[in-house]
């Protein structure tokens, strides 16, 4: 009967003096059974090395008043863990990189959390202020100078647009992106061009091949081999054209020159 009464009366101090990181109680020593079932008021879970906590089932303490899981490597806060602590008044989780904490442990407004200072608190402590009013303001840990500040003031000032570990990764994310585009872009904008400039030429030398094949139009050439006369047929009307000869073989003018005949004169 000593041992609970005296937890009853020291409890307060110790809820006043939690600023100080001094351990409330011993940690336990051994293995972590969450099956086992804790009659302790006061129970210290502290640099366990635990990581997470069960997701599935609740710790089996129902008369525990004071948590201490700092310096664990925890990450999250999962509200099934703490479900039945109906009794919980101080939860320590300092010395862990939390990113994520149940927003339903913010409806506990007799539970006083204490972490690092942190913009992953940010959804608790909305929810906290919506649920819960009081003079007692909630606190937080800065790791490198060991001082608690307000938490209040520490997301005004750290996290002015709500930006949690996961938000930060995902505007990271698109802001990668975003580069990436903003330098692949003008490079497939000028290749998708260049693709459409060369079908276009390729249509209109098509188009220019077919025309001048259909139209009857002979390109203008020597004559072929034995051939002694020859016309050119630039003319789209039909219209009578020059007729060129070649004097060689009939041994009429030097080797050099050609006779040029009209038709019609």
């Amino acid at each position: 009967m000593g041992g609970p009464l005296m937890w009853a009366l020291l409890l307060p101090l110790l809820l006043h003096q939690a600023g100080s990181q001094t351990s409330s109680c011993s940690v336990l020593s051994g293995y972590m059974d969450w099956t086992k079932e804790y009659f302790d008021t006061c129970l210290n879970f502290s640099g366990k090395i635990l990581t997470q906590l069960p997701q599935n089932q609740s710790l089996r303490a129902r008369s525990v008043q004071l948590l201490d899981l700092s310096a664990n490597g925890l990450q999250r806060l999962p509200w099934s863990f703490f479900r039945d602590l109906e009794q919980l008044q101080l939860l320590i989780v300092t010395n862990n990189s939390l990113d994520f904490v149940d927003r339903a442990l913010a409806k506990r407004c007799g539970l006083e959390l204490l972490a690092d200072c942190s913009c992953a608190l940010l959804d608790w402590h909305t929810d906290r202020q919506d649920n819960c009013s009081g003079p007692e303001l909630p606190r937080c840990l800065d790791v490198p100078t060991g001082a608690w500040h307000n938490l209040s003031v520490f997301l005004d000032v750290s996290c002015p647009s709500g930006l949690t570990k996961i938000a930060i990764g995902a505007l990271a994310a698109s802001g990668s992106l975003l580069l990436v585009l903003a330098i692949a872009g003008p490079v497939l904008a000028w290749r998708f061009c260049r693709h459409r400039m060369d079908q276009n030429l390729s249509k209109t030398w098509a188009s220019q091949d077919g025309s001048r094949s259909g139209s009857g139009r002979q390109p203008r050439s020597p004559p072929s081999e034995g051939g002694d006369f020859y016309m050119t047929y630039d003319s789209l009307q039909h219209e009578s054209q020059p007729v060129y000869c070649n004097l060689q073989s009939l041994s009429q003018v030097p080797l050099d020159d050609e006779e040029y005949v009209v038709p019609g004169r």
